[in-house]
């Protein structure tokens, strides 16, 4: 792999800050998500590995080179939690059946991966949708008064458009088994459908980052959070709950000089970091299921403008209304404007700039393409719309045209 290779896929991984999805849900399932899970990280991970994120009782012969020695085992094997009823194991078959907890040395790398499970639908959508973000990134940045930039912008628009619908004229005359296979879904949706699906993976990997916790912890009931807020509400200590403990019990084996038989101690340590554990995955047991339905609704009114079509004859009527440009005569035409010229891939560009940049920059992308539409519609028919989409795009760069 070659240097320009690593730097094209290093920009995969950029995101201006606000990021650039095509809504804000998209930038609160990649962008925040994951740039709360690295703040968690950050939390946590200063606790573990910079202050000391054990504390255990030691007796009194243990020296200070044995209290850390015992602490530093009892922080790499795993503590058990025992309630205040229950006495302290004496044996082998006691110890075996008490629960251990072995969660708290991986937060740090299981919430890495979170993040990492956060962003990939976003690189999936980066790699896939190829110049698109370019295209939404232009129209943003044209949202400052700058004449010219607004005019590059919008032929830039423009341009990818009418290449969208003179290869939309051209997949519409071949007769292939491609053509009958997305006749239910019609040519120039690939863009919407490849969307359809990164939301369909922000949606699962919200749930499942739900799932992912629950197995982490150890815990059997997928609404953890919803306990941990209701014993935080009511005032139930973690001693009665058992949740995120802070004082859990380690048995240690020490080997001394002349004895067959290690003497097994049995220690009480305290683990500070778990006062924060309790909040912070409560915090995000919220956060995914507020998440998961927000993305859940979105997607679906998406899903409804994209593939319904009095939809979207309705929201390119609109614009056209607005701009004073569509008369009663022609409203069977701008069926087949949307048919022909837009299809769902056009569709979703232009209410991706509404969203992200304004509705005057679509409501302009709009008109011209209409005004070419009507053009090629006099100058040609439908079924050489291609070859005419051609020649039209040729008279929109030549100076003194008046097609744009």
């Amino acid at each position: 792999m070659d240097s320009d290779s690593i730097l094209k896929l290093t920009r995969v991984f950029r995101s201006p800050l606000g990021g650039d999805g095509v809504s804000f849900i998209d930038v609160l399932n990649y962008q925040y998500s994951s740039a709360v899970l690295v703040l968690f990280i950050a939390i946590i991970g200063t606790r573990q590995y910079i202050g000391k994120p054990i504390q255990c009782w030691v007796p009194q012969e243990f020296t200070r080179a044995w209290e850390d020695y015992a602490e530093n085992i009892c922080w790499v094997q795993n503590t058990y939690f025992l309630p205040p009823e229950k006495h302290i194991p004496e044996s082998d078959v006691e110890l075996h059946a008490v629960e251990f907890i072995s969660y708290y040395q991986w937060i740090v790398i299981v919430m890495g991966a979170q993040a990492v499970l956060c962003y990939l639908p976003q690189i999936i959508w980066r790699v896939g949708s190829r110049r698109f973000p370019v295209l939404l990134r232009n129209s943003k940045e044209a949202i400052l008064p700058d004449r010219e930039l607004r005019r590059k912008a919008v032929a830039c628009l423009v341009a990818a458009l009418e290449e969208q619908a003179i290869r939309n004229c051209r997949f519409r005359k071949k007769n292939s088994m491609l053509h009958k296979l997305m006749c239910g879904l019609g040519p120039g949706a690939e863009l919407s459908v490849l969307f359809m699906v990164v939301r369909f993976l922000f949606i699962g990997n919200a749930i499942g980052q739900l799932y992912l916790m629950r197995d982490f912890l150890g815990t059997n009931h997928t609404t953890f959070g919803v306990m941990i807020f209701q014993d935080i509400l009511a005032g139930h200590d973690w001693k009665v709950s058992g949740h995120f403990p802070r004082v859990t019990y380690c048995p240690v084996e020490i080997r001394k000089m002349g004895q067959m038989k290690p003497a097994i101690y049995t220690l009480q340590c305290v683990l500070p970091i778990n006062y924060f554990v309790e909040k912070i995955y409560a915090f995000l047991w919220f956060w995914f299921v507020t998440l998961a339905c927000a993305t859940s609704f979105n997607t679906f009114l998406w899903f409804f403008d994209l593939f319904v079509r009095n939809r979207q004859v309705a929201f390119v009527s609109s614009y056209l209304r607005a701009l004073k440009q569509l008369s009663s005569t022609e409203e069977r035409d701008c069926g087949r404007f949307v048919d022909i010229v837009l299809g769902k891939d056009g569709i979703f560009l232009l209410k991706a700039v509404a969203n992200v940049a304004s509705d005057l920059m679509a409501l302009d992308v709009t008109g011209i393409m209409w005004r070419n539409f009507r053009h090629a519609k006099v100058t040609g028919t439908e079924e050489d719309m291609a070859i005419v989409w051609l020649e039209a795009h040729t008279k929109i760069h030549k100076p003194g045209s008046n097609i744009v």
